[in-house]
């Protein structure tokens, strides 16, 4: 089933099945901002990554000496949340820890996504609780596709990408889907083109260091886009589906990322892992501007 969510500005739905936004329209021009998902190119829209961002090294982590198996990006993104809340504007929703979960993941946690609506913005709250009584460690990540098709007439290539306050951020290399940040190193990111073969090496991975920065992807023709402002996420990925050519620039928050090259696998010495202590909460978010 589908939540939907609209004020004088957008509508803007959302799937129970992994509380994934599937449409932000613009309702007075009718430009839809989401990817549509179209299989052949990439099935999603902006799935949410939970408990790991990324890949892990063969699939495979240990606790306490323990082997668990979860393939890229966690299980989140494909399981049915419970609405815990519905207003006009605002909506919430909570995936707890199960059987189905501790089979991948061995901890306890509720797990909560809330979308807000404010004039032209889409504001996206993660909260994570344990409820145990032992530490919890875990990954969160946000995938947001958004469509490079804002008119019928855009091309790929129309498009840029432009940041602020920051021109200069630190690159972190993928290899073979695992991240070195052994070869990291700063890069100008002012504003750059978009083309298909700027994803042939996969994502683009920058080191945000919990601090505010904005990332923009808009069009050179008429001027519309969107803005992903994050307050605090660790790092940044964006990415498209290459060779395949489809029409979208994913600009994706995350608060971990991949395992490294030279893991070993230990998942509470993960890289970049968050931790949470007995009874606490963990919270984070980011905002999707429209324009």
């Amino acid at each position: 089933m589908a939540v939907l969510l609209e004020n004088e500005f957008l509508a803007v739905t959302i799937s129970e099945f992994g509380a994934e936004l599937t449409s932000i329209r613009d309702k007075k021009s009718g430009r839809e901002y989401l990817w549509n998902g179209d299989a052949k190119y990439w099935k999603r829209h902006a799935p949410v990554l939970f408990p790991i961002e990324g890949k892990l090294k063969d699939d495979t982590y240990y606790v306490d000496n323990q082997v668990f198996h979860m393939s890229q990006h966690g299980f989140a993104r494909d399981m049915a949340f419970d609405v815990l809340e519905k207003a006009e504007t605002k909506a919430s929703f909570e995936l707890k820890s199960n059987a189905q979960t501790k089979a991948k993941y061995p901890y306890d946690f509720a797990f909560i996504i809330t979308y807000s609506l404010e004039q032209n913005t889409v504001k996206t709250n993660y909260t994570v609780k344990n409820p145990s009584e032992q530490t919890i460690y875990f990954g969160l990540g946000a995938h947001p596709a958004f469509s490079t098709q804002l008119s019928a007439a855009d091309k790929f290539e129309d498009y840029v990408i432009t940041t602020s306050p920051r021109k200069t951020l630190t690159r972190i290399p993928l290899e073979q889907g695992l991240v070195n940040p052994k070869k990291a190193y700063p890069e100008d990111v002012g504003e750059f083109k978009v083309t298909h073969a700027l994803f042939k090496d996969d994502a683009l991975i920058y080191d945000l260091g919990q601090t505010e920065q904005e990332f923009t992807l808009k069009s050179t023709v008429h001027g519309h886009g969107v803005t992903v402002k994050t307050p605090d996420s660790k790092a940044l990925g964006l990415w498209s589906c290459y060779p395949n050519e489809g029409q979208f620039v994913c600009i994706e928050p995350w608060w971990s990322v991949a395992d490294t090259v030279d893991t070993d696998q230990n998942f509470k010495s993960k890289y970049y892992t968050n931790t949470l202590k007995a009874g606490e909460s963990f919270s984070a978010g980011f905002e999707t501007i429209i324009f």
